[in-house]
C-alpha cells in the first residue's frame, strides 16, 4: 500500500493577471470540503431523508517567505489586498510531486498572517475560499 507524505505535496497559484506556477517555499497546506444536505422526508414518513446539496472549501497555506520566493508567491500575498477581488484566483493543490493528483478551484484569499520569532524563518499563513466548481483528480 502506498503512502503520501507531507514533502510531496505543492501548491500552485495564479492571480488574474499572472501565470500558473509553484509557490516557493511551501511548508504545508490544508483544504476542507463540505457539503450542505437538504431534507427530503416525506409527509407522514417515518424516517427522515436527504439529498446532498452545496459544496463548499477552504484553507490556509504556510509557507517561508524568503527574500528569493518568487512572483507566484509574491501574487499569493498580494492578492489578499485586492479589494472587490472577483474571486478568479486559481489554485492547485497536489498530493503528490509526481502525477496529477490535486485540487482545483477558482478562490478568493482572504488573509494573511506573518509571523516570526528570532533568529527563524518568516513564516506566511494565507487563508483563502473556493468560488465555484471544484476538480479532484486523486
Amino acid at each position: 500500500m502506498a503512502f503520501y507524505r507531507g514533502e510531496e505535496g505543492s501548491v500552485k497559484f495564479k492571480n488574474g493577471t499572472g501565470t500558473l506556477g509553484a509557490v516557493a517555499s511551501t511548508r504545508s497546506w490544508s483544504f476542507s470540503v463540505t457539503k450542505d444536505v437538504l431534507e427530503t422526508t416525506a409527509h407522514g414518513a417515518s424516517t427522515r431523508g436527504y439529498v446532498g446539496s452545496f459544496i463548499d472549501g477552504s484553507g490556509s497555506v504556510e509557507l517561508l517567505y524568503t527574500a528569493t520566493s518568487g512572483d507566484e508567491t509574491a501574487e499569493f500575498l498580494a492578492d489578499v489586498l485586492t479589494a472587490q477581488d472577483p474571486a478568479d484566483a486559481q489554485f492547485e493543490l497536489y498530493l503528490s510531486t509526481t502525477g496529477s493528483k490535486k485540487l482545483a478551484f477558482n478562490g478568493i484569499v482572504t488573509g494573511a498572517e506573518f509571523s516570526t520569532s528570532v533568529g527563524d524563518l518568516q513564516a506566511v499563513n494565507i487563508s483563502f475560499q473556493m468560488n465555484g466548481t471544484l476538480t479532484a483528480s486523486i
